[in-house]
Formats: structure tokens, sequence, C-alpha cells
């Protein structure tokens, strides 16, 4: 066998390889999906609404599984800096408020500061345990996702000065990512 044959034989066993791996990843899920929204500059806290009534057992068993993470996938962007962070909070409607993370914009997804193309700011939060507990009641069917504006280290913010737009805003579970 020619060395070409053995380089050739090598390539298709990797390729078949490749294609075998690809197939048994498990894929990220979209479960919820909502329209983009804008918090207005001078908007202190604003929170969403999220039906979940379709969903909810899926989610449930997904943010209580040792496989699978379930996280908020946010991409945000202002046109200028809007001189604050925002703390976003995942609860149930008259339920405990669940800090899942924050959304900084300092650099990226500002419009006026993009160098080149322009591309939103690309947020994953790890949401499963806030949602266990926000689920936990049975008649639970809507998440809200509440946006507070917070200034730096502790300092009482002034308001927004840019309004902030979150292009997506999907609830996703995939494959367990964290330990």
């Amino acid at each position: 066998m020619s060395r070409r044959s053995k380089i050739r034989i090598s390539l298709v066993a990797a390729s078949v390889l490749l294609v075998a791996l690809a197939a048994s990843a498990s894929p990220m899920k979209t479960l919820v999906r909502t329209d983009s929204l804008v918090i207005p500059a001078g908007t202190m806290e604003k929170t969403v609404p999220i039906d979940v009534r379709g969903v909810r057992t899926e989610l449930l068993t997904a943010a209580k599984s040792r496989q699978h993470d379930v996280t908020l996938e946010l991409d945000a962007e202002a046109e200028r800096p809007p001189q604050v962070f925002y703390e976003v909070y995942l609860s149930a409607p008259k339920g405990k408020r669940y800090n899942v993370g924050n959304i900084a914009l300092f650099g990226a997804g500002i419009r006026s500061t993009a160098q080149g193309e322009f591309h939103p700011a690309h947020v994953q939060l790890f949401i499963s345990d806030a949602l266990a507990l926000a689920l936990c009641d049975a008649s639970t069917s809507t998440l809200n996702i509440t946006f507070v504006a917070k200034g730096a280290e502790g300092v009482p913010p002034a308001k927004p000065a840019a309004a902030l737009t979150i292009q997506k805003l999907e609830i996703v579970v995939g494959p367990r990512q964290r330990e």
C-alpha cells in the first residue's frame, strides 16, 4: 500500500470519527425565546414576565439534573455607555428574587465605541439553581426576569444614561458545563 493510500485511509477514518463525535454530542436546546426588549434610559428597574407553562416540566427536570445546565442567554447593547451595570434576578411572580448574575457593558456591546463590525455583548448566566427554587411551587407557570440598574462599588447609581436593548433573551438547556 502506498504512502498516499495510507494518508487517505487515515483522513477518511478521522472524518468518520469526527462525524460520530458530533452526532453523539448533546446539543443545546432553546426552551424559551422572547422578543427583544428595551430598558429605557433613566429606568432603574424593569421586570419581564416569561410564560413557561408549556415547558415548565422540562425546565424543572433539567434544572434539577446533574447532567444539564439551564442558562439565560442574553445579547445586550446600548448606543453609548449606560454608566451603570444591571443585576439580573429570576423569580416566580410572588416569590423571592434570586440574583443570577450581571450585565455590564463597559466596552463590549456599546455601539458608539465599536471598532470595526459591531457585535452585541453576549452574556450567559447559569440559572439552574434559581430556576429549581422559583419553580418549586407546582402552580408557577410564569417566571419574572428583573433587571436592576446599579452603580459601581456599591455607589448609588445615577439613572442609566442610555437605553439597554436586549436583542436576544433565551432560556437554554445544554450539557453540564460546571461542577
